[in-house]
């Protein structure tokens, strides 16, 4: 059921900031480069995941297998938007270290943005305010890597992730869903 609360969302704010501002510092480094500037945001993501992690645990209503396989739809249908286009050119060689890599950044960012920050707006304004709050802050967080023309776009993938840890009640099926995505974005990106 979709909650929506009028409190003042104190500690949602404070994670909302950590969030932003790791993408913010990301942003400042990316001229030293892109590999150290994804590994110190990769670091405060962690932190975040790590220091605000509930002492509870999981909340998940659905069993891992489900949850895999609706990580793997999902992420399918994120994939629709870029499958028309024409091939990347980049070369198969290089995929598997960049997927790793992908893959744990999209785990770190699931974690961060559906785990520590839904789980504080949903308790403090509800679930629809975390699904929103959530949507906004992953466009956001991509806003220096693809641009304005890109944020309706990661809004909406957003808030897929956002419905689907709803559904779920797991970041499970939303780690799964951006690893596929961000995959095969780089075989038509």
């Amino acid at each position: 059921m979709i909650q929506v609360r009028l409190a003042a969302p104190r500690r949602a704010a404070r994670v909302t900031g950590l969030i932003l501002g790791a993408a913010l510092l990301r942003a400042l480094l990316l001229p030293v480069g892109e590999l150290f500037s994804t590994i110190v945001f990769a670091a405060f993501l962690l932190g975040i995941s790590w220091f605000e992690r509930p002492a509870a645990a999981s909340e998940s209503r659905w069993g891992s297998g489900r949850s895999l396989v609706a990580g793997l739809m999902v992420g399918a249908v994120l994939l629709a938007p870029v499958v028309s286009g024409p091939f990347s050119a980049r070369p198969l060689s290089a995929f598997v270290p960049w997927a790793a890599i992908a893959a744990l950044v999209a785990t770190l960012e699931e974690t961060s943005i559906r785990g520590v920050l839904y789980r504080q707006w949903a308790g403090e304004a509800g679930t629809l305010a975390a699904i929103v709050v959530g949507a906004v802050v992953f466009a956001l967080i991509h806003l220096p890597r693809y641009g304005l023309g890109a944020m309706p776009l990661d809004a909406a993938v957003g808030l897929a992730l956002g419905g689907l840890r709803a559904l779920t009640g797991s970041v499970l099926p939303c780690a799964v869903a951006h690893t596929v995505a961000d995959w095969g974005a780089w075989f038509w990106a």
